[in-house]
């Protein structure tokens, strides 16, 4: 049995933990292991390319503790894809971005995407993103939710009513999207579980969820056995030490 290790970019609370838990273990192939990780330390959320900043250190840390514990893939659990290139070019082992993996996904299933951004400040981070992978043009637009889906400080799920809420926001975000002329539709945020096929259906096109996607996408890879392109991103030795 293969393990992937699944690493957000934030320490997790308990509730967050399981919840994130339960979500990637549902649709993990019985072939797979989900181990998630919580970082040692970091901002408690990353609302901010500042705080991504503070946090992808941590990532990195536990990504090269993750391998050295036996985890035969990484997933970034975050629709940025913080510390992608560092632990390509430190970790032997494959590692997955959400985001990335988001796009590939929805371009074969149709020919453009929406993201549907929590705020305007994480619609700015997945776009810049988007065009550092050079796939800017196959973005049909960025709509904003409006509602954080994750509070580190409110451990319980979503009411009814904040969840009919959201997702009443989901879906016009969603409509946002379809009518600027997107054919497929990538959920801004990993902390979006809730929701997924509700919105599928009523738009009538593929909505993707990152984390699902990124671990599909790993076990495809671990099952073809394929590993990181040192041509790409060349190893380096040096591992990182958090205080």
């Amino acid at each position: 049995m293969k393990k992937i290790a699944v690493i957000p970019p934030i320490p997790l609370t308990e509730t967050e933990f399981t919840r994130r838990r339960i979500q990637y273990e549902q649709f993990a192939d019985r072939d797979f292991k989900i181990e998630i990780r919580s970082l040692k330390g970091g901002p408690l959320l990353t609302d901010s390319e500042y705080e991504l900043l503070q946090a992808k250190g941590y990532m990195v840390a536990e990504a090269e503790l993750a391998e050295k514990e036996g985890a035969d893939a990484v997933i970034i659990d975050c629709t940025t894809d913080p510390g992608i290139v560092e632990m390509q070019q430190s970790l032997d082992i494959p590692v997955i971005g959400s985001l990335k993996s988001s796009i590939m996904l929805s371009l074969q299933t149709g020919r453009t995407f929406s993201i549907l951004a929590l705020d305007e400040i994480w619609a700015g981070m997945i776009k810049r993103k988007i065009e550092e992978y050079r796939l800017d043009k196959h973005l049909s637009s960025t709509e904003i939710i409006g509602t954080h889906v994750y509070n580190p400080e409110n451990e319980r799920e979503m009411d009814d009513y904040e969840y009919n809420r959201f997702l009443s926001q989901l879906f016009k975000a969603g409509e946002k999207a379809v009518n600027s002329g997107a054919d497929t539709i990538i959920l801004g945020s990993t902390t979006i579980i809730k929701g997924w096929k509700e919105l599928e259906n009523h738009l009538s096109v593929p909505v993707i969820a990152p984390g699902t996607a990124a671990l599909k996408t790993a076990e495809i890879i671990l099952s073809l056995n394929l590993k990181t392109s040192r041509r790409a991103y060349p190893k380096i030795n040096k591992k990182w030490e958090m205080s």
